[in-house]
């Protein structure tokens, strides 16, 4: 299995021709940054988790054939730290363009959504780094305990199967997430003018910088509305009460949701938006008394402000701005507990991204082949096929480390 995706990958992707083009700042190379790079992305792909374990494949497997091109642990990390991550982020775009014009990916509900939210890939009250964050998390009174941490805003593009990644930048010492997604939206909507037309985002996204950057790119924006203090939230709730909702039942949910259209009611916007307020209700069942199960009924409130034209119908505009569970879901839940996305590979700020951007890169290609080439029915999960490619990896016998 292990050399059947990687053949798909360069079938279909060119994925080890254009590692050829990835550099470092490391003087005088005697392993190139193409070997380099190749070997991370055959540990990432085989899911060992760690440059050490990877090493260690050549002593206690077949896989030791391959010892003549591989790098050492450290050297993985010395030229990760100077690492070229442009050519990464140009290799991810190459992907997406052969996924998108062959049909491997699809939309989610019939429009293309982008989803921004923050994640924090480490965190340590020890090990730390000159590019680390840094918060106090003492809980006694004269006693001061530090705590560091990388942070990074990630942008993905929903999917009815698996989410696509497209992007990730880092969250740098001194300032909020908003800062990093602001760059972040401005270089993913340079590089894919045409891969989304809504981009969803939790209540920290409801910004006028936010929602006028995506309106020059002409991309629309819908976030999540909390905060009670804000005229807006004030307006729709007044509204709602004498305006009558539209009730509809979808997948056992029924919704009732209330749509105003509102202009001025924000000094960061000038536009008009659409405040959405919907009441969901559903009735789950669980275990009660012993032998018996019992229904409850569990309701969940939402407010989302969007500038979504009125043309979108509520109940798409609804299910837009709930496809931004999916980067939680399909994303960093996925990659954090199947992929070992936790995992500081090198404790610096180039090579946490370039090692993240890699791991973005081979989970694109293998949710594809996940979704369109696997059809026996017993490799039901990600999780049993990645065991299956790793199993392959540790056990097969390869003159060199990747089968061209």
């Amino acid at each position: 299995m292990f050399k059947r995706i990687i053949n798909y990958s360069n079938k279909y992707f060119n994925l080890f021709y254009l590692t050829k083009d990835i550099t470092d700042l490391r003087t005088k190379p005697q392993i190139s940054a193409a070997d380099i790079s190749a070997s991370i992305l055959s540990m990432l792909f085989s899911n060992l988790g760690s440059l050490n374990k990877f090493n260690a494949s050549r002593d206690i497997s077949a896989v030791k054939n391959m010892a003549e091109r591989i790098p050492t642990a450290s050297t993985v990390s010395r030229a990760a730290d100077s690492m070229d991550l442009d050519t990464l982020r140009k290799i991810l775009k190459s992907i997406y363009y052969k996924a998108r014009r062959s049909k491997m990916i699809e939309t989610h509900h019939g429009r293309w959504i982008g989803i921004i939210d923050a994640h924090e890939i480490c965190s340590s009250d020890i090990c730390r780094c000159g590019d680390c964050s840094i918060r106090n998390v003492s809980k006694a009174q004269g006693k001061v305990k530090l705590n560091y941490f990388h942070r990074y805003t990630a942008f993905v593009l929903a999917g009815p199967r698996f989410a696509f990644m497209l992007d990730i930048e880092p969250i740098y010492q001194h300032e909020g997430e908003l800062s990093s997604s602001y760059r972040l939206l401005s270089r993913v909507c340079a590089n894919y003018p045409k891969a989304f037309e809504v981009v969803a985002g939790d209540g920290l996204y409801l910004n006028g910088n936010t929602f006028n950057l995506l309106s020059s790119h002409h991309k629309y924006a819908a976030a999540v509305l909390k905060d009670e203090r804000r005229h807006l939230f004030e307006e729709a709730v007044l509204l709602s009460e004498i305006v009558e909702p539209e009730i509809y039942a979808d997948e056992k949910v029924t919704y009732r949701v209330w749509d105003h259209n509102l202009s001025e009611m924000w000094d960061g916007y000038s536009g008009i938006v659409r405040v959405i307020k919907s009441e969901e209700t559903k009735y789950v069942r669980h275990h009660g008394t012993p032998g018996k199960w019992e229904i409850s009924q569990e309701k969940t409130d939402w407010i989302w402000v969007t500038n979504l034209p009125s043309v979108v119908s509520l109940k798409n505009v609804v299910s837009i701005c709930h496809a931004r569970w999916q980067i939680e879901n399909k994303c960093f839940n996925e990659i954090v507990s199947t992929w070992n996305a936790d995992h500081v590979y090198r404790h610096s700020q180039n090579a946490i991204t370039a090692f993240i951007l890699f791991l973005f890169i081979v989970l694109n290609i293998f949710n594809i082949f996940f979704a369109r080439n696997i059809k026996d029915r017993i490799i039901s999960t990600k999780s049993f096929l990645v065991e299956l490619v790793k199993a392959e990896f540790l056990t097969a016998r390869w003159a060199h480390p990747i089968p061209l």
